[in-house]
């Protein structure tokens, strides 16, 4: 990791070094999460491409789940370094708000997958390619704007302050390996940290705590000045729902909408090509299982609860969400009748085990205290039989005369 200033914009660089490249049979890897201004971010590359014929790269978020009403704009720029010819790096440069329903941006075609093989261009180099991120991060927007060559963008006072406020630390964590189901496609995390002493070019990649300068090979640019067409930000939400002129009992299902919709970015995919009023139909029915689920406990789950769970999920199915993720929580609730049943059933168990254990201490006490007494009894019975004759009660007195 690394700060540089950059015509008035301090960003931060992480560096991802990926080897043996062509050995890697995923279709999706990312980075090790680093973090930069107070968040982790990763770096995340399609190696065959989204579109099958270039290579895609993105950068997203690699926090947890941002609250609700969270942003941050990102100032930042991703580039393929080219190891042949440092001028010949391909960058990309936006400014882009960040936030629970809007966790990445990239570009699906960001160099042609021919060009990128070919080792003579520099940018796959021993079956190695090397990829930076300079990240600048801040609760305003950066006040960036589109000036002659000589002349450098400038930052807000509130700018100022806010990045003054930014921490530079980084947390690393070990690597590991999983399946990602929010992208539907098997990943691997290619967790590599290396930085560079100086600009963006191939060195001897070991990190230094230095300030240097760096010129851009690329303006800085807000809105994104590359063709859109080639260019795609992920789709939000938002993008999809006029989230501000939704009615009251629609819109409180926003927080859990944008919840998971950063988690399982499929869910906007699946509709971005319908209608909006089936848009939003399908996000409603999604919408009152979330609800659901989110406010009903174990021990609400009685016969009506259950029967209402099913008709809502039901209702879900035709709008076509791939809902694989959701399903065994649905499944967990509808399964929560008969352990909550179970569970009264054996608290009354429980209780009766209890009393019946409270009653056979009493009758151990009452039964102690009763042969206390019969051992009192037993040692006054020997004391009156000392000396005592027994005789035949029914014999007669008589007064000595045969």
């Amino acid at each position: 990791m690394e700060n540089e200033q950059v015509k008035g914009i301090a960003l931060e660089k992480f560096t991802w070094k990926i080897e043996a490249f062509s050995k890697m049979s995923f279709k999706k890897l990312s980075s090790k999460a680093f973090k930069i201004g107070g968040h982790r971010w990763k770096i995340v590359i399609y190696p065959k491409g989204t579109n099958e014929e270039h290579l895609s790269l993105y950068m997203k978020i690699a926090d947890t789940l941002p609250p609700y009403g969270w942003s941050r704009f990102v100032y930042f720029r991703l580039a393929l370094i080219n190891q042949v010819d440092s001028k010949k790096s391909i960058v990309k440069e936006t400014q882009q708000k960040f936030n629970a329903g809007n966790s990445g941006w990239g570009s699906p075609s960001f160099i042609p997958l021919s060009e990128f093989h070919d080792p003579s261009q520099g940018y796959l180099v021993n079956d190695t390619c090397i990829i930076e991120a300079q990240i600048s991060v801040s609760k305003v927007a950066f006040n960036i704007i589109k000036k002659s060559d000589g002349d450098q963008p400038k930052l807000t006072q509130d700018q100022l302050k806010e990045l003054q406020k930014i921490p530079s630390d980084v947390t690393l964590s070990p690597t590991s390996t999983h399946d990602s189901k929010d992208d539907q496609l098997s990943e691997i995390e290619v967790q590599f940290f290396q930085s560079e002493d100086k600009g963006m070019g191939p060195s001897d990649m070991t990190p230094s705590p230095k300030q240097v300068q760096f010129v851009p090979s690329a303006p800085p640019m807000y809105p994104p000045l590359f063709n859109e067409s080639e260019e795609a930000v992920l789709l939000t939400l938002s993008d999809l729902i006029d989230l501000k002129n939704l009615e009251p009992e629609e819109a409180i299902f926003i927080p859990l909408w944008e919840e998971v919709c950063s988690w399982h970015p499929s869910l906007v995919e699946n509709q971005k090509r319908r209608s909006p009023r089936f848009i939003l139909w399908a996000f409603t029915a999604l919408g009152r299982v979330l609800h659901f689920l989110k406010t009903k406990k174990i021990r609400d789950m009685g016969e009506d609860n259950c029967m209402h769970l099913q008709v809502l999920w039901e209702e879900l199915q035709p709008f076509g969400f791939d809902l694989t993720w959701l399903e065994p929580h649905v499944e967990s609730a509808l399964g929560a009748k008969g352990y909550w049943e179970r569970a009264e059933h054996l608290k009354k168990l429980r209780v009766n085990v209890a009393a019946l254990e409270i009653e056979l201490r009493r009758l151990k006490a009452k039964l102690a205290v009763a042969e206390l007494d019969l051992e009192v009894a037993r040692r006054d019975l020997a004391e009156v039989e000392k000396g005592f004759e027994e005789r035949d009660m029914n014999a007669q007195l008589g007064y000595g005369m045969p």
